[in-house]
Order: C-alpha cells, then structure tokens, then sequence
C-alpha cells in the first residue's frame, strides 16, 4: 500500500494499493505511464508531481510512501476496541448515576 503526502505541509492526501503514475505529452494531456518514466501521479481525478521528477505543471508536488497495510488494520482494530470499551464504560456510569 502506498501513501500520498503533500510535500507542501506532510498531510496525506490519501493511500492506494496501485499508484496511477502518469507523465504529460507535448499536446499538453497527460497519459498512464509506467513508474519508471513518471513524471507525476493521479489520484482520484486530481493529477499532482511527483517529487523528484520533472514534474507535470500540477499545482502540488507528492512523495509516495509503501507501507504495510496489514499493520495499519491491525492498528485501527485495536483503537476501535479501545474506544468501543471505553463508550461502554460511559454508558454504563451514566445509566448507574
């Protein structure tokens, strides 16, 4: 899996199993390109440069970042847990008093 950062402030603009990498032709439209060739990447509709690279005239520039999917499901489970017991206690303190 793959997180996109804004390069601008470090916020996540969002994460993709499959980056759509892209790269701009001389007519001015940009087209799927392998990564190797890259100049930038979509992501949902909006095309952004990729760091490092020529870039494609987009407004933002990304870095793009593998991460362990599996890790971070395991991470939002256990905080789900943990807030679910927590929600819990709440109601059963305010249904007590």
């Amino acid at each position: 899996m793959y997180r996109i950062i804004n390069t601008k402030d470090g916020s996540v603009i969002g994460s993709t199993e499959a980056p759509r990498f892209i790269k701009k032709k001389y007519t001015g439209c940009y087209i799927q390109s392998d990564e190797k060739n890259a100049q930038g990447v979509a992501y949902q509709g909006t095309p952004y440069n990729l760091h490092g690279r020529d870039g494609i005239g987009a407004d933002d520039t990304v870095l793009l970042i593998e991460y362990d999917a599996g890790t971070e499901a395991d991470r939002n489970a256990a905080a789900i847990a943990e807030n679910s017991a927590a929600i819990d206690e709440l109601v059963i303190s305010m249904l007590e008093g």
